[in-house]
């Protein structure tokens, strides 16, 4: 099984103003790169990341502009990187926020990458570097990441900030004179991975919120700090296919082995080789959504159980007590009851 990249959908969250302005058609995008809609209303699902490549190419041909993801890069902020960038920009300074960044990337954002920092004595230079082996729609991906790793430096350095000069790899665009334009920087093709180069110095920036810092991230952020698959992980790529295809109705074992690209029985061999079954990975991700809504929404059980592929409330509340004994409603209000008693402690 080749190694198999992950990132949140959140950073997809401006694609869908970006391309209506562009004249295209978001819905068609989607559609076109065989992807749920929801993915937009979702920050915390995973997407396989050739999914995400495909996602901005199809977005590109959609608005017929090879630069797309180098125009949605710029109106890409650090709250579309979810837990991720609120983590990052608690660092005191720019030097330590790029320090999480490279430790914390494959754990709460995106795996089968690695940023890397290098300093010599006059450059910093950070390079974004892929071992996920997808070839189509690469680059327009790594014009989205150098765009996001931008941002974050801007939050300390400030929204008038430019590096000195940014790498792309592969093969050079036909107009990169345009895409200087766009980037408001100098542009080097090499056949190396992308990176921002700036001046070292602007690593000891303080960060600016540095009153107003909170302690940590918050029990609720922890909750979705860390769903990203492993890469060589099927069991949790699976996982993570399954809440994926429940966005368009509940998963079957072919839309799933579909999307892992491989046969239904070959999902379910290499399944049971790693003590797993399909069902049961299958009745985790409903738990675990139905816990989740049940807990922070105030969606009705069948509201609830219409999102999560039933097509009869009945069926998801029978579900529901196989899982925990009781009723979705009584469960929801014993969690109310339960907060009530910490509340008055």
């Amino acid at each position: 099984m080749r190694r198999t990249g992950f990132t949140i959908a959140g950073t997809l969250a401006p694609m869908a103003g970006c391309v209506t302005e562009m004249g295209g058609s978001i819905e068609r995008v989607f559609q076109r790169a065989e992807l749920p809609l929801g993915l937009l209303q979702t920050p915390h699902i995973p997407v396989p990341l050739r999914e995400h490549f495909r996602l901005l190419m199809m977005a590109s041909r959609e608005v017929r502009d090879a630069l797309f993801a180098a125009r949605l890069g710029k109106q890409v902020t650090v709250g579309n990187l979810g837990i991720y960038g609120k983590w990052v920009t608690q660092a005191p300074t720019l030097h330590e926020a790029l320090l999480r960044a490279n430790t914390g990337l494959p754990y709460m954002l995106q795996t089968a990458t690695r940023l890397v920092l290098r300093i010599d004595k006059r450059c910093a230079t950070w390079s974004y570097e892929l071992a996920d082996p997808t070839f189509e729609g690469r680059q327009h991906n790594e014009l989205l990441a150098l765009s996001y790793m931008i941002a974050v430096i801007r939050y300390y350095c400030g929204a008038n900030w430019f590096p000195d000069h940014v790498i792309i790899g592969g093969t050079p665009m036909r107009s990169p004179g345009t895409l200087e334009h766009v980037l408001s920087t100098n542009v080097v093709f090499r056949d190396t991975a992308g990176a921002i180069v700036f001046g070292r110095q602007r690593l000891a920036t303080r960060n600016p919120a540095r009153q107003q810092l909170a302690p940590g991230l918050s029990a609720n952020d922890l909750e979705h700090a860390f769903g990203i698959p492993e890469p060589d992980d099927l069991v949790q790529i699976t996982s993570a296919l399954i809440a994926l295809e429940l966005l368009d109705g509940l998963p079957s074992l072919g839309s799933v082995s579909n999307r892992a690209g491989m046969s239904r029985r070959t999902l379910q061999r290499h399944l049971m080789i790693r003590g797993a079954r399909f069902s049961e990975l299958l009745g985790e991700v409903l738990q675990g959504q139905a816990f989740r809504l049940l807990r922070t929404s105030d969606q009705t059980v069948t509201e609830i159980a219409t999102l999560l592929g039933y097509n009869d409330a009945a069926h998801f509340s029978r579900a529901f007590e196989r899982w925990t004994g009781m009723s979705p409603s009584r469960w929801r209000a014993q969690i109310y009851a339960d907060r009530e008693v910490d509340w008055d402690r």
